[in-house]
């Protein structure tokens, strides 16, 4: 499974590993990102966004959340 652990650490840090995991995977897989901080949780999802990529965001525990990316192109 791809999974990021994001936990703990600030923006851009999510982001940057987000983009650079995206860029191995192939089209249809999912990277799912674990963050605490309410800057990735925004940031990361508009990111992958502006690139076509699918998001899901579910809040796992208060003030945690994990974001589903699925790879589209």
């Amino acid at each position: 499974m791809n999974r990021l652990d994001c936990i703990g650490e600030p923006c851009p840090l999510p982001l940057m590993k987000a983009e650079k995991k995206m860029k191995k995977l192939k089209v249809g897989e999912k990277l799912y990102i674990e963050v605490d901080h309410t800057c990735a949780m925004t940031n990361v999802p508009e990111w992958a966004r502006k690139r076509g990529y699918n998001v899901k965001i579910e809040e796992v525990t208060f003030g945690e959340w994990q974001i589903t990316v699925i790879k589209t192109k």
